[in-house]
């Protein structure tokens, strides 16, 4: 047994052929008139039970695969186990895979040894293995460990050294076929049914079967204009269902299907232009400057790249992309995002100095890349409808169980008036048709046609009809701060300097902080960019330096290390600004750390006109850049300065630097982001504020006056969260909110959780009392008419997880805002209140709700994108 995902386990058996069972699966096929063989093709794994029999993996040739959804609903898979081996090919053997392939380039790899890297961190060279395909993924058998794992790219337990330059050029021809028989072409193919298979399969229902039956029955009757209707609604179900999904198909293969010339590095040095479905992991390329849409999962290694990562997460915000440093450490996606490029997102610009291209190293391809994976999900999604299954079976069984004892009860009292026995039979089978309702597919299938149809005239794509079934269940929905109830954009309200440990007074005029340090971190620290004149990049960013009044300009000389060479971006003064003589003129920023919604924070390194030091400076979450910050720079009234703030809503960034971290150049870059970020002095907090959107508050009031539950999970500030809630109706005025904190005590003991009770009231007054109690015990019978609500942080919640998970349940059903929550927590408390029995539905429009969304029983995702 492994895992597949976070919230389901696969469990695969071997079986292998028996000849006996065959011959007579086989022969009751003939006896059943073709029955059986109709009951194997809705439960495939009886066919394979019954002409085969369990064997060890090893020896298999057929797999069983058993998915089991949150241990509620087990989905099966049969395949067939492969041989894949390099002792026998032939050209014409490998076309039926790879499409043409050169017999000359074919012979050569004769007897040569394939390369395989699995999940399990197996990595080996074999003439020959065996593999099965499950859900778009290839899982290898490994003679080692005796058992199937997963093939994965470069990303698993690859060394950051191993993937740059100076280990190796690129793959040989030779290589790179090899390894294509391995990872197959870099393509994601979307299975394109014809028509009369997709009619075959509709028809096959057990729905229409029973269908069938009943009008067999009706025409025996006479019912001919009831018979006529029933026939013209179910071709029309069935028509209207086989143009719908072959036209999702479609929509879906030609959004995925690309095929380009793209540039690679071969062994000898030499850049050769090949079809991007030749990509293998391993493969250097070459970007363009411009307009590319990229085809595979690449690090980069020289220069910098602009991307446009919107197909991936619904933000058309450009994301620069910089090096892989040159480090002896193992390569990992999360902590190495800011130096990966990802399939289906668009190249907007590539920098590097002078004429020298920038290159990637392959290290995903196929359905192995994030876009694979999305497209796989899509293909397989999570059966978010599987209770609306087993209720329709217990619904369908109750009508049958009425049906028999109706049958019995016809049957009797005929017999007993004499009446033929064929009438009889007709009149029971009647009672059956009459019972259980033979337009019930048909009018399934219009209804979620239309539906449909009513979310296409309101913009909203469905990606997965099934969630239509399950969301007239919904209870319970959880909703994404920034971007989702609040606007995307933010204003700049002012900054509170901070000078030796002391907070100065607020500044809503920026320019006049002008010697200040927090004034120079305000003009470097972000990753705006200039693409064709334009300032670009996270709205925050370019709020936060168009306050300043400077310039962004890129440099024309560049910032030189021994492995790279990367133009660097200044920041000037507009025209005409007058200058005293300790005002900086010029800063450029040599070393950009990208924001990191785990570690919540950036920083860039810069270096000061007519100066030899660099300094960095860092900016994030104030908790965050507190711990980074040397005690004695950080004020001591920080926590009532920030709850002023975050009370009332506004959004609240912290900024330190550290004023000199080394004068050697080629030094710099080769530091480690945790030695660059520590030590920092404190400089004061950036104030925004992020207005909620007009439809937030009657959208919420509807909900609740539906009796649907309504949460907030983000990653903001937990005082900024809770008054947005009050703001917009997630908390009512008259429920009180339940802090909940943890305190350490020490690293072997078990953290201490503290409940605090604010006051209804969300302003700060000197009536506010904030209690702290001990256990949840006091919290349920000391508020006042226990109507209270939770509110804690990423943290607590991960405490909870791991030292009180009696209590998770509790605190799941009263809590109402999550703040300070990563990706994976988020996606951690969809799952949890699943787990409950709530019907959860996700709303969200970041790259961090993606596991949350794809969670929820019903994923709605706001992308900016789409909407343009």
């Amino acid at each position: 047994m492994f895992e597949s995902d976070d919230w389901s386990f696969e469990r695969i058996y071997g079986f292998e052929k028996s000849l006996p069972r065959t011959i007579l699966t086989y022969v009751s096929y003939v006896l059943s008139i073709g029955w059986i063989r109709l009951l194997f093709h809705w439960y495939p794994r009886l066919h394979l039970y019954a002409t085969h029999r369990k064997c060890t993996l090893g020896c298999a040739t057929k797999i069983l695969v058993i998915d089991d959804y949150r241990g509620e609903y087990k989905s099966y898979f049969v395949r067939d186990v492969q041989k894949i081996s390099t002792q026998d090919i032939s050209a014409k053997s490998l076309s039926a895979t790879l499409g043409a392939v050169d017999p000359g380039l074919v012979e050569k790899i004769k007897n040569r040894k394939l390369n395989i890297d699995l999940e399990n961190g197996t990595r080996c060279e074999a003439h020959e293995y065996k593999a099965f395909w499950c859900k778009k993924r290839c899982y290898v058998w490994d003679t080692t460990e005796n058992a199937f794992s997963r093939l994965v790219g470069l990303d698993n337990g690859t060394m950051c050294s191993d993937l740059h330059l100076g280990c190796n050029n690129g793959l040989s021809k030779e290589e790179q076929l090899l390894r294509r028989i391995v990872y197959g072409n870099n393509d994601i193919v979307v299975p394109l049914h014809s028509i009369g298979v997709l009619l075959l399969l509709e028809v096959l229902n057990p729905f229409y079967i029973f269908q069938v039956f009943t009008l067999a029955v009706w025409f025996a009757e006479g019912y001919l204009y009831y018979t006529i209707a029933i026939v013209l609604m179910s071709l029309f179900g069935i028509t209207t269902s086989i143009i719908q999904t072959r036209k999702n198909q479609r929509n879906l293969r030609g959004t995925v299907a690309s095929s380009e010339r793209v540039r690679v590095l071969r062994d000898t040095g030499v850049f050769e232009n090949i079809c991007s479905k030749e990509l293998v992991p391993g493969d250097i390329m070459e970007l363009p400057k411009h307009q590319t849409v990229l085809v595979c999962d690449a690090v980069l290694l020289t220069g910098q790249c602009v991307l446009n990562e919107s197909m991936l997460t619904g933000e058309s915000v450009p994301v620069t992309k910089t090096s892989l440093p040159l480090r002896h450490v193992p390569y990992d996606v999360k902590e190495c995002a800011h130096h990966t490029l990802y399939s289906g997102t668009a190249i907007i610009q590539t920098k590097f100095h002078g004429d020298r291209p920038v290159l990637a190293r392959v290290i995903r391809t196929g359905f192995l890349t994030n876009r694979g994976a999305l497209i796989a999900a899509i293909l397989y999604p999570p059966p978010a409808d599987f209770k609306f299954d087993k209720d329709s079976y217990k619904f369908i069984g109750i009508l049958a169980f009425i049906a028999i004892c109706g049958v019995i009860y016809t049957v009797a009292t005929k017999v007993s008036r004499g009446i033929v026995g064929g009438d009889v039979a007709i009149k029971a089978l009647d009672i059956i048709t009459i019972v259980v309702p033979p337009a019930l597919p048909a009018a399934m299938t219009v209804g979620k046609l239309y539906a449909q149809a009513r979310l296409k005239r309101a913009q909203i794509y469905c990606i997965n009809n099934r969630v239509i079934n399950v969301s007239g269940s919904i209870n319970c929905v959880c909703f994404d701060k920034t971007g989702t109830l609040t606007e995307d954009g933010l204003d700049m309200w002012g900054v509170v300097p901070c000078a030796n440990g002391e907070f100065d007074d607020a500044k809503t005029d920026i320019p006049e902080l002008k010697d200040h340090p927090l004034f120079e971190g305000m003009l470097v620290c972000h990753s705006l960019t200039l693409i064709d004149g334009e300032l670009c990049g996270d709205p925050l960013d370019a709020k936060m330096f168009e306050s300043t009044r400077w310039i962004l300009q890129e440099s024309d000389c560049s910032h030189v290390n021994k492995h790279d060479t990367v133009t660097a971006t200044v920041v000037r003064p507009p025209e005409g600004a007058n200058l005293t003589e300790d005002t900086i003129s010029e800063m450029s920023i040599v070393q950009q750390y990208q924001f990191s919604s785990s570690l919540q924070r950036m920083s860039a390194i810069t270096r000061a006109l007519g100066s030899d030091h660099f300094r960095v400076y860092t900016k994030g979450s104030p908790e965050m850049i507190i711990g980074l910050s040397k005690p004695a720079t950080v004020p001591r009234d920080i926590s009532l300065v920030l709850e002023r703030y975050t009370k009332q809503g506004y959004r609240v960034i912290a900024m330190g630097r550290r004023a000199t971290i080394s004068d050697n150049s080629a030094e710099v870059t080769k530091l480690p982001r945790d030695a660059v970020e520590r030590d920092l002095e404190f400089l004061g907090l950036v104030i925004l504020e992020n207005r909620v959107k007009r439809p937030t508050t009657p959208v919420i009031e509807e909900l609740r006056e539906a009796d649907i539950r309504v949460l907030m999970i983000t990653g903001d500030n937990i005082q900024t969260a809770v008054s947005v809630a009050r703001e917009c109706g997630i908390l009512s005025t008259e429920e009180q909110v339940v802090d909940i904190v943890v305190a350490s005590r020490g690293q072997k003991e078990r953290p201490e959780i503290f409940f605090n009770v604010q006051s209804r009231s969300p302003r700060l007054s000197a009536q506010n009392q904030i209690f702290a109690t001990p256990t949840i015990e006091d919290v349920e019978c000391g508020t006042a008419d226990r109507n209270y609500r939770f509110a804690l942080t990423g943290q607590t919640w991960q405490t909870l997880r791991e030292h009180y998970p009696d209590l998770l349940e509790r605190i799941c059903i009263r809590s109402a805002v999550f703040a300070r929550m990563s990706s994976d927590q988020k996606q951690q408390l969809v799952v949890e209140l699943m787990r409950l029995g709530y019907y959860v539905a996700m709303c969200g429009d970041g790259a961090n709700d993606c596991g949350a969304l794809r969670a929820a029983h019903a994923g709605i995702s706001l992308s900016e994108a789409e909407s343009r």
